[in-house]
């Protein structure tokens, strides 16, 4: 029988950010980073939002300077001890690729991204 992979064994720290930064820190942290998500917490470390690499070329486009314009607040999220193909098929259900990864009080633990998966799963 195949062993069930959960969330927890490819969840890696996010790259995050504050709702009062500007789209140009943010897209410094994207280039220094090699990233494409940028997790938006508040104070405690609870969720608040997730801006993208396109996100963010979409503002400068525009001239928007506030990252509190550009943010996504409707977050598609797992939990740890969710299984790597439920969080896969979210991802695919929204055409998204990575999921923040929250605890209780929404918290953020990290981030999955779909290239953890591929790899996990060898694909």
């Amino acid at each position: 029988t195949e062993e069930i992979a959960f969330v927890h064994s490819v969840t890696h720290a996010a790259v995050t950010c504050t709702e009062d930064e500007e789209v140009k820190a943010v897209a410094e942290r994207i280039i220094n980073r090699s990233v494409n998500h940028v997790v938006v917490t508040d104070e405690q470390g609870k969720l608040r939002g997730i801006v993208t690499s396109w996100d963010i070329t979409k503002a400068v486009a525009k001239g928007k300077k506030k990252l509190v314009d550009i943010i996504i607040r409707k977050v598609v999220t797992t939990k740890p001890d969710e299984s790597l193909e439920e969080a896969s098929r979210k991802m695919a259900q929204h055409q998204i690729s990575a999921l923040p990864v929250i605890g209780q009080d929404k918290r953020l633990l990290g981030i999955i991204t779909s290239e953890d998966i591929a790899k996990l799963l060898g694909r």
